[in-house]
Protein backbone atom coordinates (compact mmCIF):
# COMPACT_ATOMS: atom_id res chain seq x y z
CA UNK A 1 0.00 0.00 0.00
CA UNK A 2 0.92 3.60 -0.59
CA UNK A 3 0.03 6.79 -0.01
CA UNK A 4 -0.83 9.45 -2.30
CA UNK A 5 -2.98 12.53 -3.23
CA UNK A 6 -4.73 12.10 0.20
CA UNK A 7 -5.75 8.37 -0.22
CA UNK A 8 -4.38 5.06 0.59
CA UNK A 9 -4.15 2.80 -2.38
CA UNK A 10 -2.77 -0.42 -3.89
CA UNK A 11 1.13 0.18 -4.98
CA UNK A 12 0.38 -0.53 -8.32
CA UNK A 13 -2.32 2.36 -8.38
CA UNK A 14 0.72 4.73 -8.95
CA UNK A 15 0.84 6.42 -12.73
CA UNK A 16 3.98 8.32 -13.43
CA UNK A 17 4.32 9.80 -17.04
CA UNK A 18 7.40 8.03 -19.32
CA UNK A 19 7.81 11.70 -19.82
CA UNK A 20 8.65 12.79 -16.25
CA UNK A 21 12.26 14.12 -15.29
CA UNK A 22 12.97 11.08 -13.37
CA UNK A 23 13.40 8.89 -16.53
CA UNK A 24 14.68 11.10 -18.86
CA UNK A 25 17.58 12.83 -16.42
CA UNK A 26 17.16 11.05 -12.78
CA UNK A 27 15.55 14.36 -11.33
CA UNK A 28 13.87 13.92 -7.67
CA UNK A 29 13.78 13.94 -4.25
CA UNK A 30 13.53 11.53 -1.30
CA UNK A 31 13.45 11.68 2.46
CA UNK A 32 13.61 8.58 4.63
CA UNK A 33 12.42 8.51 7.88
CA UNK A 34 10.24 6.05 10.65
CA UNK A 35 7.92 6.28 13.60
CA UNK A 36 9.10 5.90 17.36
CA UNK A 37 6.39 4.39 18.99
CA UNK A 38 4.09 5.38 16.22
CA UNK A 39 4.98 8.71 16.63
CA UNK A 40 6.52 10.93 12.95
CA UNK A 41 8.29 13.34 15.34
CA UNK A 42 10.51 14.25 12.19
CA UNK A 43 7.98 14.24 9.73
CA UNK A 44 7.73 18.04 9.52
CA UNK A 45 11.71 18.60 9.49
CA UNK A 46 12.16 15.97 6.95
CA UNK A 47 9.35 18.26 4.56
CA UNK A 48 10.94 21.25 4.93
CA UNK A 49 13.92 20.36 3.67
CA UNK A 50 12.08 18.24 0.66
CA UNK A 51 10.47 22.06 0.46
CA UNK A 52 14.14 23.71 0.69
CA UNK A 53 15.48 21.18 -1.61
CA UNK A 54 12.90 21.32 -4.55
CA UNK A 55 13.16 25.47 -4.26
CA UNK A 56 16.95 25.07 -4.97
CA UNK A 57 16.91 22.68 -7.57
CA UNK A 58 13.32 24.50 -9.55
CA UNK A 59 11.41 21.17 -8.72
CA UNK A 60 7.61 22.16 -8.23
CA UNK A 61 6.54 20.97 -4.99
CA UNK A 62 2.91 21.29 -4.07
CA UNK A 63 2.34 21.82 -0.39
CA UNK A 64 -0.82 20.45 -0.58
CA UNK A 65 0.63 17.08 -1.82
CA UNK A 66 2.25 16.74 1.64
CA UNK A 67 2.01 14.30 3.98
CA UNK A 68 0.75 14.92 7.45
CA UNK A 69 0.77 12.94 10.74
CA UNK A 70 -2.72 11.33 9.92
CA UNK A 71 -1.85 9.61 6.83
CA UNK A 72 0.98 8.58 8.27
CA UNK A 73 -1.17 6.45 10.76
CA UNK A 74 -3.34 5.51 8.07
CA UNK A 75 -0.44 4.37 5.77
CA UNK A 76 0.90 2.79 8.80
CA UNK A 77 -2.23 1.17 9.97
CA UNK A 78 -2.95 -0.30 6.13
CA UNK A 79 0.34 -1.70 5.80
CA UNK A 80 0.15 -3.80 9.12
CA UNK A 81 1.85 -1.57 11.30
CA UNK A 82 -0.35 -0.63 14.05
CA UNK A 83 0.17 1.45 17.41
CA UNK A 84 2.38 -0.42 19.17
CA UNK A 85 4.77 -1.27 16.10
CA UNK A 86 7.21 1.25 14.00
CA UNK A 87 7.62 1.64 10.56
CA UNK A 88 10.10 2.93 7.85
CA UNK A 89 8.54 5.82 5.96
CA UNK A 90 9.68 6.52 2.48
CA UNK A 91 8.58 9.78 0.60
CA UNK A 92 9.68 10.18 -2.79
CA UNK A 93 9.00 12.91 -5.46
CA UNK A 94 9.78 12.87 -8.97
CA UNK A 95 11.27 15.26 -11.41
CA UNK A 96 7.98 15.85 -12.81
CA UNK A 97 6.49 16.59 -16.13
CA UNK A 98 3.66 18.53 -18.55
CA UNK A 99 4.21 22.25 -19.64
CA UNK A 100 3.98 22.72 -16.04
CA UNK A 101 6.37 20.84 -14.41
CA UNK A 102 4.57 18.94 -12.19
CA UNK A 103 6.33 16.58 -9.79
CA UNK A 104 4.06 13.34 -8.44
CA UNK A 105 4.67 12.39 -4.78
CA UNK A 106 3.95 9.49 -2.78
CA UNK A 107 4.96 7.62 0.72
CA UNK A 108 5.28 4.02 1.58
CA UNK A 109 6.09 2.07 4.64
CA UNK A 110 8.21 -0.58 5.62
CA UNK A 111 9.77 -2.33 8.54
CA UNK A 112 12.40 -0.56 10.14
CA UNK A 113 16.25 -2.02 9.92
CA UNK A 114 17.13 -4.11 12.67
CA UNK A 115 19.53 -1.91 15.30
CA UNK A 116 23.44 -2.34 15.82
CA UNK A 117 24.35 -4.93 18.29
CA UNK A 118 25.87 -3.01 21.71
CA UNK A 119 28.54 -5.74 21.21
CA UNK A 120 30.54 -3.17 18.70
CA UNK A 121 30.14 -0.30 17.05
CA UNK A 122 30.14 0.05 13.15
CA UNK A 123 33.60 -0.18 10.90
CA UNK A 124 34.37 2.35 8.50
CA UNK A 125 37.76 1.54 6.61
CA UNK A 126 37.40 3.28 2.74
CA UNK A 127 37.13 6.29 2.12
CA UNK A 128 34.91 8.04 -1.00
CA UNK A 129 36.20 12.18 -2.83
CA UNK A 130 33.27 14.13 -3.20
CA UNK A 131 33.32 17.04 -5.27
CA UNK A 132 33.01 20.46 -3.13
CA UNK A 133 31.70 22.27 -6.15
CA UNK A 134 28.67 19.64 -6.99
CA UNK A 135 25.44 21.44 -6.01
CA UNK A 136 23.50 18.36 -5.24
CA UNK A 137 25.60 16.71 -2.42
CA UNK A 138 23.71 19.28 -0.18
CA UNK A 139 19.90 18.03 -1.26
CA UNK A 140 18.79 13.88 -0.89
CA UNK A 141 18.30 12.99 -4.93
CA UNK A 142 17.20 10.18 -6.61
CA UNK A 143 21.27 10.72 -8.27
CA UNK A 144 22.11 8.14 -5.46
CA UNK A 145 24.10 5.63 -7.65
CA UNK A 146 27.75 5.98 -6.88
CA UNK A 147 27.22 6.24 -3.09
CA UNK A 148 25.12 2.92 -3.53
CA UNK A 149 27.97 1.29 -5.41
CA UNK A 150 30.78 2.73 -2.86
CA UNK A 151 28.41 1.29 -0.02
CA UNK A 152 28.19 -2.18 -1.78
CA UNK A 153 32.07 -2.08 -1.71
CA UNK A 154 32.42 -1.52 1.61
CA UNK A 155 29.61 -4.53 2.63
CA UNK A 156 31.96 -7.27 0.31
CA UNK A 157 34.76 -6.07 2.83
CA UNK A 158 32.64 -6.73 5.86
CA UNK A 159 32.57 -3.16 6.85
CA UNK A 160 29.24 -0.96 7.53
CA UNK A 161 29.69 1.77 5.70
CA UNK A 162 32.20 4.93 3.60
CA UNK A 163 33.34 8.23 4.68
CA UNK A 164 32.99 10.60 2.13
CA UNK A 165 36.13 13.28 2.47
CA UNK A 166 37.28 16.24 0.49
CA UNK A 167 40.16 16.39 -1.80
CA UNK A 168 42.58 18.52 0.26
CA UNK A 169 41.50 15.84 3.62
CA UNK A 170 38.27 17.24 5.41
CA UNK A 171 35.86 14.84 6.68
CA UNK A 172 32.38 15.14 5.17
CA UNK A 173 29.75 12.47 6.49
CA UNK A 174 28.83 8.86 5.80
CA UNK A 175 27.23 7.51 2.54
CA UNK A 176 24.09 7.65 4.48
CA UNK A 177 24.94 9.33 8.28
CA UNK A 178 26.47 12.14 9.03
CA UNK A 179 29.39 11.43 11.53
CA UNK A 180 30.13 13.10 14.88
CA UNK A 181 33.65 12.88 16.95
CA UNK A 182 33.74 13.31 20.70
CA UNK A 183 37.16 14.73 21.87
CA UNK A 184 37.05 15.37 25.44
CA UNK A 185 33.86 15.53 26.13
CA UNK A 186 32.86 18.13 23.23
CA UNK A 187 31.29 17.19 20.04
CA UNK A 188 32.85 17.92 16.59
CA UNK A 189 31.21 17.51 13.54
CA UNK A 190 31.89 18.93 9.99
CA UNK A 191 29.59 22.38 9.51
CA UNK A 192 26.69 22.11 7.29
CA UNK A 193 28.16 24.76 4.82
CA UNK A 194 30.45 21.72 3.39
CA UNK A 195 29.66 19.51 0.87
CA UNK A 196 27.25 17.31 2.72
CA UNK A 197 23.63 16.77 3.30
CA UNK A 198 22.80 18.45 6.41
CA UNK A 199 20.96 15.21 7.98
CA UNK A 200 17.23 15.54 10.30
CA UNK A 201 18.90 13.98 12.93
CA UNK A 202 22.41 15.73 12.86
CA UNK A 203 20.30 18.68 13.80
CA UNK A 204 18.41 16.81 16.49
CA UNK A 205 21.75 15.63 18.20
CA UNK A 206 23.19 19.41 18.12
CA UNK A 207 19.95 20.80 19.52
CA UNK A 208 19.46 17.84 22.32
CA UNK A 209 23.75 18.07 23.37
CA UNK A 210 24.02 21.83 23.35
CA UNK A 211 20.61 21.78 25.44
CA UNK A 212 22.51 19.54 28.01
CA UNK A 213 25.73 21.49 28.18
CA UNK A 214 27.80 19.42 25.48
CA UNK A 215 29.81 22.04 23.51
CA UNK A 216 29.40 21.38 19.90
CA UNK A 217 32.06 22.55 17.45
CA UNK A 218 30.48 22.61 13.81
CA UNK A 219 33.36 23.38 11.04
CA UNK A 220 36.28 21.60 9.11
CA UNK A 221 37.02 18.45 10.92
CA UNK A 222 40.60 17.30 9.17
CA UNK A 223 41.19 13.28 9.11
CA UNK A 224 43.68 13.49 11.61
CA UNK A 225 41.54 14.77 13.84
CA UNK A 226 39.92 10.81 14.17
CA UNK A 227 43.17 9.79 16.06
CA UNK A 228 42.60 12.14 18.75
CA UNK A 229 38.91 11.60 19.37
CA UNK A 230 37.43 9.12 22.42
CA UNK A 231 34.51 8.10 20.45
CA UNK A 232 32.56 8.97 17.48
CA UNK A 233 29.00 7.84 16.14
CA UNK A 234 27.21 8.40 12.86
CA UNK A 235 23.35 9.67 12.53
CA UNK A 236 20.81 8.98 10.44
CA UNK A 237 17.19 9.09 10.93
CA UNK A 238 16.21 5.89 10.46
CA UNK A 239 19.12 4.21 13.00
CA UNK A 240 19.32 7.15 15.05
CA UNK A 241 22.60 7.40 16.52
CA UNK A 242 24.61 4.65 15.77
CA UNK A 243 28.30 3.93 17.74
CA UNK A 244 31.53 3.50 15.49
CA UNK A 245 34.03 1.52 16.89
CA UNK A 246 36.08 1.56 13.83
CA UNK A 247 37.51 4.64 11.81
CA UNK A 248 40.62 4.20 9.14
CA UNK A 249 42.30 2.40 11.71
CA UNK A 250 41.12 4.46 15.21
CA UNK A 251 39.32 1.80 17.30
CA UNK A 252 37.32 2.41 20.19
CA UNK A 253 35.06 0.89 22.77
CA UNK A 254 31.19 1.76 21.83
CA UNK A 255 28.83 2.98 22.64
CA UNK A 256 31.44 5.79 24.61
CA UNK A 257 29.99 7.15 27.49
CA UNK A 258 28.96 10.96 25.76
CA UNK A 259 27.40 8.47 22.53
CA UNK A 260 25.31 6.03 24.69
CA UNK A 261 23.90 9.01 26.98
CA UNK A 262 23.00 11.04 23.95
CA UNK A 263 21.31 8.29 22.38
CA UNK A 264 19.05 7.27 25.24
CA UNK A 265 17.95 10.79 25.73
CA UNK A 266 17.10 11.53 21.98
CA UNK A 267 15.30 7.62 21.66
CA UNK A 268 13.46 8.66 25.12
CA UNK A 269 12.41 12.58 22.81
CA UNK A 270 11.51 10.86 19.38
CA UNK A 271 9.28 8.17 21.10
CA UNK A 272 7.75 11.07 23.18
CA UNK A 273 7.09 13.03 20.10
CA UNK A 274 9.68 15.97 20.38
CA UNK A 275 8.49 16.25 23.73
CA UNK A 276 11.18 15.71 27.02
CA UNK A 277 9.31 13.18 29.42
Amino acid sequence: MIWIGGDVVPEESLCISVLDRTFEHGLGLFETLRTWKGNATLLDRHLDRMRRSAAALGLRLDPRNEPDASAVRRLCDAAGFGPESDARLRITMTGGSGADGASTLWMTAGPPPPEFPDTRGIRIDRTMLVDPADPLVRHKTLNYWRRRIEQERAAGEQADEVLCVTPDGLVCEGTRANIFLVERGRLLTPGADGPLLAGIQRGVVIERARGAGIEVAEGPVPLAAIAGADEAFLTNSLRGIVPIGRLLGTDWPAPGPVTLALREDIRSWLENGGMTP
